[in-house]
Parts: structure tokens; C-alpha cells; sequence
């Protein structure tokens, strides 16, 4: 990195800074509701967006004045979230994973610009039967790989994967997806390296035979975004300016490594082979992703 573009950053953070200390209106005296949404079983996950949520609000009270977060937790299909984003009044803020776009689940949201986990989320590995480890270990190839049947949750990127050649099967919530994983309707979940889990349940139960693959990942160029109701502009604005002022003064990769470090570490990434797929959804927004970072995590 040049020294411009040093002083340049610098100066970002500088003007940033400059910004959200400016004094607080008079008139703000009401915290700002924030009702933010979670629907991930992986609770390390939550506390990391929860945690992201709570600087960003935090480094911009003195512009925008006091909040308060409320944080829910339930399962819900895409199209309920959208209904309950968009009306605005149970949730104003919620995270969802894939590029930009007015079609779908995120017409009329509005997007914060600035993504989460810097395309972390497209990195996957393979929740297997342990009894077919051996059988994985052979295969290096995505040809290889899609020639077996794979499970993926409804609504998840599955379009991403059948896109790829994969033949999948889109179970509705994740304990049907386990369960028909454990009783061989297909080889694997390909589940992102900020979720899979070293042990799995079904119904109470912990289930032995289910474990992570151990010499397999998958990439796709997959962005995780915050999005706002239609009806709180003013909270994507603050949220804007403090997750930019976070990610300049580097607070978003330490909060990153704090929650997800020693899990990325104990899975070995750089060490297994590197399977990438196309994402047709993908803008370029993202860039070129260069793996090498893999060797520092």
C-alpha cells in the first residue's frame, strides 16, 4: 500500500471521526428503537451481528443521540421476514446473505452499504456422514464433487449450487435437512465455515454419525449485508456511518476475529482443497477474492 492511499484512509477515518462527534440535537431526547431480527441456531453468529450492530450505533451516538437495541429471535421464511421488515413495527434491521438486488425478499428494503464478513460466508464445508469421510478425501474436483447429491435449506442460495451442477434437495428448515442427511437422502450440507457446527441434534439427540468433512472447501463470492425498513431511512443512515467508520479504524476486523478466530483456525482452511463455484448472481462488488488470507486465519 502506497503512502497515499495511507494518508488517504487516514483522512477518511479523520473526517469520519470529525462527524459523529459533532454535537447531538437538542431535540433528541427519545432513544432510537432498534429491532433487530435473528433467525441463525448458530448463536456465535448472532452475538458477532448483535455486536457490529451495538459499535456502529455506539460510535454515532453523539450525531444521532441514544438507542436502544432489542434483539429477537425466531424462525421465519424469507418472505416473512421481508412482510416484517418492510412494515417495520416487530423489526427495522435484519442481515441477509447474497448480492444486491430489487427482486425477491429485498425489494424495497433499503441495503447498508457496507458488507459483513468480507465474503467469508462463501467459504463452505461439508457436514457429512462420518462413515463417508474416506470417500470424500478422493475427491478434488468439482466434477467429482457434483456428482453426488447434496441437501441445502429452502431459501438458502440452493440456486447458487443447482447453478454449479449440483442435484439438491431443499428440505424447509434444518432439522428435516439433518434428518434426511442422517438417513442417506443425500451425501452432504455444504454449510459456511461461521456456522458449521463440531456437533450436531436431532430432536434432543445428539447425532455422533454427523460431522464436518475434513479435507474439502467450497467458495462462492457471497456478500452479507445489513438491510433496513423502508420506514427508518434515518437508522440506515446512522448505520451507514458507523459501520464505515468501524470498518476504517479496523474495529470490524477485530470484532470479526474475536468471534470467529479460534473456530476458522481449528478448521484448517488453507490445508484443504479449494473447490470454487460460480455465483450467477454475482456484480463484482465483492472483487477477486485472494485465498492467501486463508493461511493467516
Amino acid at each position: 500500500m502506497t503512502c497515499l492511499s495511507i494518508n488517504a484512509n487516514v483522512f477518511i477515518v479523520l473526517l469520519v471521526t470529525a462527524f459523529l462527534h459533532r454535537a447531538a440535537p437538542a431535540s433528541a431526547v427519545e432513544p432510537m428503537l432498534v429491532k433487530y431480527l435473528g433467525n441463525n441456531t448458530n448463536s456465535i453468529s448472532e452475538e458477532y451481528y448483535l455486536a457490529v450492530i451495538e459499535s456502529a450505533l455506539k460510535v454515532t451516538e453523539a450525531t444521532y443521540g441514544p438507542y436502544q437495541l432489542v434483539f429477537t429471535q425466531q424462525q421465519l421464511s424469507s418472505e416473512r421476514k421481508h412482510d416484517l421488515l418492510v412494515d417495520g413495527e416487530k423489526v427495522n434491521v435484519d442481515r441477509l446473505v447474497g448480492f444486491p438486488s430489487q427482486k425477491g425478499p429485498r425489494k424495497g428494503l433499503i441495503r447498508v452499504e457496507v458488507p459483513l464478513l468480507n465474503g467469508v460466508m462463501g467459504y463452505r464445508i461439508l457436514l457429512i456422514r462420518k462413515e463417508d469421510q474416506v470417500r470424500f478425501s478422493s475427491i478434488g474436483t468439482l466434477d467429482e464433487l457434483r456428482k453426488l447429491p447434496m441437501g441445502f435449506g429452502k431459501g438458502w442460495e440452493g440456486h447458487v449450487y443447482k447453478f454449479n451442477g449440483f442435484s439438491v434437495a431443499e428440505p424447509l428448515n434444518m432439522t428435516m435437512l439433518l434428518k434426511m442427511l442422517a438417513g442417506r437422502r443425500y451425501h452432504f450440507v455444504p454449510l459456511s465455515v461461521i456456522e458449521i457446527d463440531d456437533d450436531y441434534e436431532i430432536d434432543g439427540q445428539r447425532v455422533d454419525e454427523l460431522v464436518p468433512e475434513q479435507t474439502l472447501l467450497l467458495y462462492m463470492p457471497l456478500p452479507v449485508y445489513f438491510y433496513v425498513s423502508p420506514k427508518q431511512s434515518l437508522l440506515a443512515d446512522r448505520l451507514t456511518l458507523g459501520l464505515k467508520y468501524l470498518q476504517e479504524n479496523g474495529q470490524m476486523e477485530r470484532l470479526f476475529k474475536t468471534h470467529f478466530g479460534e473456530r476458522l483456525m481449528r478448521l484448517h482452511l488453507a490445508k484443504r482443497t479449494l473447490i470454487e463455484l460460480t455465483n450467477p448472481d454475482d456484480d463484482g462488488s465483492l472483487g477477486v477474492i485472494n485465498h492467501k488470507f486463508l493461511r493467516d486465519l
